[in-house]
C-alpha cells in the first residue's frame, strides 16, 4: 500500500524514499511528508523531523528532469504578497518568477493539508522551520520562507533557509533586507554559473556580445544572430540597438540571490615542487576529476554582496561546480579536512 504521507508517481520512484533516508541518516518514521513525484511546476521535495534540533526540515531537491527544466524556463515576473512582518506602507508584494512562485504555492497547500505536520508543530511548540534546496530547490527555498509567514499556521514560527546554488530569484530591496539577510543565508561555490543567470544578466551578456562583435563590423556575427547581416553592413549597428534596448527594458529591476551569501572559492595555496602554473594535470583536490595545476588546494570562504553575481561569467568549470557533489567536497573541504 501507499504510505499516505508520500505521493509516488510511479513504483520505480519508491527507491527514491529509501535512498533519501539511508542518505541523511534518519529514521524512516521521521519523513513526515514526501513528494516523489514531478512536473511541471511541481517538484520532488521531502519535509522530515529533526529531533536533534527540534525543527521541521523541508529538503528541496533541484533541476533533474524534463518537466523540471520547464519550471526553470518559466521566467516571467509575477507578484506575490510580502508576510505582515516584512510590508511596509509603500511595499506590500514583491516579484519573482511565475514556475518559482507556483512551485512555492503548490508546497504550502501540501504543507497546510498535511495533519502529520500539524500534529508535531502542536505537540512541538517551539519546533523551527528550515528550508534548504540546491538548484531550482535553492530558488524554491530562497523564496518558501515569504509564501510560509503568509499563512497564520506558520507566522509564529521561527523559518530559516539554507539556498544551496540558487539562481537570482526577488529584487534587490527585498534581497538585502535587514530581516531578510537573518532569515536567509545563500551558498555559491567558485564560478557556478547559476547563482549569475537570470533574463536580466543573460540580456545584458546579449548585448555584450553582440557590442563587441560589432566593433568587428559584422565578422561571425551571422552565425550568431542567423539574420543573414553581410560583413560590414549598417545592419550590425541595427542589431546592437535592438539588443541595448532589450537590455535597458529589464535593466529596472533585476533580481538578486536572496539574504546573507557566503561564496566559497577553491585555491591554489601551494605548488607541487617542480611544477609551474602551465603545468596541468589531474590532482587530488576539491577539482577532484578535472585538470588542474599539481599543488596543494584550500576551500575560504567569503561573504559576498548579491551585486557579486549580477555578470554572468564564462569559465571553463562554471558547470560542474555548480553539481551538488562540488558543493559537498567544497563544505567537506571547508569543515571536515
Amino acid at each position: 500500500e501507499q504510505e499516505e504521507h508520500i505521493r509516488y508517481k510511479s513504483c520505480c520512484c519508491r527507491l527514491s524514499l529509501p535512498a533519501f533516508v539511508d542518505y541523511a541518516g534518519i529514521p524512516p518514521e521521521d519523513v513526515i511528508l514526501a513528494n516523489i513525484s514531478t512536473d511541471i511546476d511541481q517538484v520532488v521535495y521531502y519535509v522530515c523531523f529533526d529531533r536533534k534540533t527540534k525543527s521541521v526540515v523541508v529538503a528541496v531537491r533541484g533541476t533533474l528532469s524534463a518537466q523540471d527544466a520547464i519550471t526553470d524556463s518559466r521566467q516571467k515576473y509575477t507578484s506575490f504578497p510580502l508576510p505582515p512582518s516584512l510590508q511596509s506602507e509603500e511595499c506590500k508584494e514583491s516579484t519573482c518568477a511565475e514556475g518559482f512562485k507556483r512551485v512555492c504555492e503548490r508546497i504550502v497547500a501540501d504543507l497546510l493539508n498535511c495533519p502529520r505536520l500539524h500534529r508535531i508543530l502542536d505537540t512541538e511548540k517551539d519546533a523551527s522551520i528550515i528550508v534548504t534546496g540546491h538548484s531550482l530547490g535553492g530558488a524554491i527555498s530562497s523564496l518558501l520562507p515569504f509564501f510560509l509567514l503568509n499563512k497564520p499556521q506558520f507566522q509564529n514560527r521561527k523559518v530559516l533557509a539554507y539556498p544551496m546554488a540558487p539562481p537570482p530569484t526577488v529584487p534587490r530591496a527585498l534581497a538585502n533586507m535587514p530581516r531578510v539577510r537573518k532569515m536567509v543565508t545563500s551558498v555559491v561555490y567558485q564560478d557556478d554559473v547559476v547563482p549569475r543567470l537570470s533574463v536580466h544578466n543573460l540580456s545584458k551578456l546579449r548585448f555584450q556580445i553582440i557590442h563587441e562583435l560589432s566593433r568587428a563590423k559584422g565578422q561571425s556575427i551571422r552565425a550568431l544572430m542567423n539574420e543573414g547581416i553581410k560583413e560590414g553592413s549598417d545592419q550590425v549597428d541595427v542589431v546592437e540597438t535592438k539588443a541595448l534596448i532589450d537590455y535597458d527594458s529589464r535593466n529596472e529591476d533585476p533580481l538578486h540571490i536572496v539574504g546573507t551569501i557566503f561564496h566559497m572559492k577553491t585555491e591554489l595555496t601551494a605548488m607541487c615542487e617542480g611544477a609551474c602554473v602551465g603545468c596541468y594535470q589531474l590532482c587530488c583536490c576539491p577539482f577532484r576529476g578535472m585538470v588542474a595545476p599539481r599543488g596543494t588546494y584550500r576551500t575560504i570562504c567569503y561573504k559576498a554582496t548579491s551585486d557579486t553575481f549580477q555578470e554572468v561569467i564564462i569559465a571553463a568549470q562554471m558547470t560542474h561546480e555548480h553539481l551538488p557533489s562540488s558543493y559537498e567536497r567544497a563544505f567537506q573541504d571547508l569543515f571536515f579536512e
